[in-house]
């Protein structure tokens, strides 16, 4: 037993380092390409750029689910050598993405169309006109790496995900160089059709599948779990969307800076959290709650300590770099400040939330996730009264974020400790 769990411990630091080192080249490039394309085009036309590509969170809103009930279901039957059923439910997915979403990217490509004569600015018609055709680049791709990691095949999915970020990456620089703000999609919509080319092994024998019933019967899995995403995805949405609302394309821009190490300081737990999740899902299907118990310290112990570090040494070092580096950003540095702060409770909360999702207990989630959306709305109102600046609302949110984590934490070790573990 001590050798099969020392095998299993061994892959799953496997499965970590694989799609770990995936992710640190990708968000390495990501974060180099990210300050060149900013001092190439600008606070303003940057931030353009991050109003539109709030579209390009919510796409993931159209597929209802259906992508994450593949992922919670095809381990399962896996499990039980039930390969029919596995098959049945990669060709539903991949259907599913061919109906609704398609009707939701003809709409947007004709109300785009429809905005051309309108008086509105150049840089939201044409990031319309770009949006209309990521829609199902997006949506593929989503299937494309969740086919993988749903059967826990992490190198492959690894490797995919490398491919599209590496190449957006080189591609987005290059042609900002040549385009300007169009070429950020330009980049990125190529891209997505180079790593569809290398994924096309996940859509060979596919069989095109209509049927409503089955539709609504994998959506009823995966959609409590796609509606915990959704919630997050405002959650952490919601700072530029105040932003978005109250304040100028600049001042987004500027917030943007902090933005720039948030998400790539996220991506490591994030890691974690898609290795993990399997596993959290098996020992709560046996109802094996004190090796979830242990595992939680485990983990929330070993990334308290790491990104402890991360965010101390990045604190220090942040704003030398935006001064030497990017001087026209100069006005974010407080906010990347803040934002890194906000980085450490959020990363320690992502085994709990595998946890709710295992466990079938979303709506426990999701009004954690409501009241921290209320509360960020509320304290970055309150701090911009005080003071007019992004700053303000980065408060707002790594406080909010603060709150997330002791929330999301009480309630997991009080659903464990309904079980009566002896710890």
């Amino acid at each position: 037993m001590v050798f099969l769990q020392r095998i299993l411990s061994n892959n799953i630091i496997k499965n970590i380092m694989s799609m770990g080192a995936a992710t640190l080249i990708s968000a390495a490039l990501a974060f180099f390409v990210g300050i060149f394309t900013r001092n190439i085009l600008g606070p303003e036309k940057y931030g353009y750029w991050l109003t539109i590509s709030l579209i390009f969170t919510f796409i993931p809103f159209f597929q209802l689910g259906i992508i994450n009930a593949m992922n919670r279901e095809v381990p399962y039957y896996i499990a039980r050598n039930d390969f029919q059923r596995v098959k049945d439910i990669k060709n539903l997915t991949l259907s599913f993405i061919f109906t609704i979403p398609l009707i939701v990217a003809f709409i947007l490509a004709l109300v785009s169309v429809l905005l051309l004569f309108l008086d509105l600015n150049y840089e939201y018609k044409i990031g319309l006109i770009y949006s209309s055709f990521l829609v199902m680049l997006l949506l593929l791709s989503a299937y494309v790496e969740m086919f993988y990691k749903s059967e826990q095949n992490f190198k492959a999915a690894s490797i995919l995900i490398s491919t599209k970020n590496i190449t957006q990456s080189i591609l987005t620089l290059l042609f900002v160089f040549l385009f300007g703000y169009q070429g950020l999609f330009i980049g990125m919509i190529i891209a997505l059709i180079i790593q569809l080319v290398f994924g096309r092994a996940s859509l060979k024998d596919f069989e095109y599948k209509f049927d409503i019933d089955q539709y609504k019967e994998l959506i009823k899995i995966g959609f409590p779990i796609f509606l915990v995403g959704i919630v997050w995805t405002i959650l952490i949405a919601s700072d530029r969307v105040i932003i978005s609302i109250f304040m100028s394309p600049e001042d987004l821009g500027i917030y943007g800076v902090g933005m720039l190490v948030f998400n790539s300081m996220m991506l490591l737990p994030q890691v974690i959290g898609q290795v993990l999740y399997p596993k959290i899902v098996e020992l709560v299907s046996k109802e094996r709650y004190k090796e979830i118990y242990n595992l939680f310290w485990k983990t929330n112990s070993t990334l308290a300590i790491a990104m402890g570090i991360i965010v101390t040494f990045l604190f220090f070092v942040f704003p030398w770099f935006i001064e030497n580096y990017m001087p026209d950003f100069k006005a974010g540095i407080l906010t990347g400040q803040i934002l890194l702060l906000g980085i450490f409770p959020l990363t320690l909360m992502g085994f709990s939330a595998n946890y709710f999702n295992a466990a079938q207990r979303q709506s426990v989630y999701i009004r954690i996730q409501i009241i921290t959306i209320l509360i960020n709305i509320v304290l970055s109102f309150l701090f911009l009264s005080i003071e007019y600046k992004v700053s303000s609302v980065a408060l707002g949110t790594s406080t909010s974020y603060l709150i997330y984590f002791f929330l999301m934490n009480y309630f997991f070790l009080r659903e464990i400790n309904k079980f009566k573990i002896k710890v």
